[in-house]
């Protein structure tokens, strides 16, 4: 699984990068293993793309609760929002 998701975010081949993360967390969900955060925030969940960054956006929201980091994919626009501690 590990493997897979390195061929994804090593490729420039947006097909082979698209099938290599779809493979490696249906894996993921069929073993029951979890992939490492570091690399679970570079997924889209709605599309399972990996997010590029040159056609996604990455905002930085002050609120009530703190710093959020809102992720916009490029591919499908799902918007994902990750909390940041103190």
């Amino acid at each position: 699984m590990l493997r897979l998701l390195e061929i994804a975010l090593s490729t420039t081949d947006e097909e082979l990068r698209r099938e290599a993360m779809r493979h490696a967390v249906e894996l993921s969900r069929s073993f029951r293993v979890r992939i490492p955060r570091r690399l679970s925030l570079l997924i889209c969940r709605k599309c399972m793309t990996p997010y590029r960054f040159d056609g996604s956006r990455v905002r930085v929201r002050r609120g009530r609760a703190g710093l959020t980091v809102l992720v916009t994919c490029g591919s499908c626009g799902a918007v994902r929002r990750i909390p940041l501690k103190p």
